[in-house]
């Protein structure tokens, strides 16, 4: 869809809506899975497995873009947000190791994915969804609810990049995994920060894009011997912990500074486990 057809879309919807009920915030309707696919290696010898993760809010749409029926609920009823960051933790038993694996520029990735080193991609079937709405809609009101196409690359040795079209937009969210700190040490080893672009949070002035479900994960690979996700030894309990919590713009309101995106909200961790085999 053309920017002009979007924006024309946008007034189009200016129309009467359900009265409002108090907002309960952005993170209220967060939900998270994950998921590990394959057999746990030892310490010395971690084995590779597919890593599935899944941040999703609920949310409805029935009502459709006008919602002249009330029906749509959930997320979608919230004042319009953003996620800026979505950060998940990993399962001290989780090793990464990107290093080991060909890399593609973050250029490249953008514009010409299929030059990238075959064995820089590592993404498994991938799906999202994202709500396009106004700056300031009423509840219930959205423009466009897309599904969006996911591919996922080696950036670095410590940054994955999730290449991510929308009718607006190409853009990169990096991943970048370093040490799980603070409290979250005590429960798991290392956490990976996701960092939103402006394009999926922004797309044009005056439209803000509100991810909704985002079901993704890395393919079990081996380069120069390593597992790009390795798995130890089972913990005693047979289960692996995973976590997530996102970090929330408002209509997309900056900072003072006009540099940043300004965190109006940052969600719970949301903690949960998975069997290990």
């Amino acid at each position: 869809m053309k920017k002009s057809l979007l924006i024309a879309a946008v007034t189009a919807l200016a129309v009467t809506v359900p009265a409002a009920s108090a907002f309960a915030g952005a993170a209220e309707y967060q939900r998270f899975e994950a998921g590990v696919v394959g057999k746990a290696g030892t310490n010395a010898k971690p084995k590779a497995v597919t890593l599935k993760l899944h941040p999703f809010h609920d949310y409805g749409i029935d009502g459709g873009p006008a919602n002249t029926g009330g029906l749509n609920s959930g997320a979608t009823m919230e004042n319009p947000f953003s996620t800026v960051f979505a950060n998940v933790y990993n399962d001290k038993a989780i090793v990464f190791n990107l290093g080991s694996f060909p890399t593609c520029n973050i250029q490249v990735v953008i514009d010409t994915p299929d030059k990238c080193p075959k064995a820089s991609r590592v993404d498994i079937p991938s799906s999202a969804t994202g709500l396009v709405r106004t700056k300031g809609a009423l509840p219930g009101i959205y423009t466009l609810a897309t599904v969006l196409e996911i591919k996922t690359f080696v950036l670095s040795k410590d940054t994955l990049a999730l290449r991510v079209v929308t009718p607006l937009v190409t853009a990169v969210i990096e991943g970048k995994i370093g040490k799980a700190t603070g409290a979250a040490a005590k429960k798991y080893g290392s956490r990976v920060r996701f960092t939103i672009p402006d394009g999926l949070i922004a797309p044009t002035e005056g439209l803000v894009s509100q991810l909704v479900d985002f079901n993704s994960g890395v393919k079990a690979a081996v380069s120069k011997g390593k597992p790009l996700v390795g798995l130890k030894a089972c913990p005693k309990s047979k289960k692996l912990n995973f976590g997530y919590n996102g970090e929330f713009t408002i209509n997309t309101t900056r900072n003072a500074d006009q540099k940043s995106w300004k965190i109006s909200e940052i969600g719970p961790r949301i903690d949960k486990t998975v069997a290990c085999k």
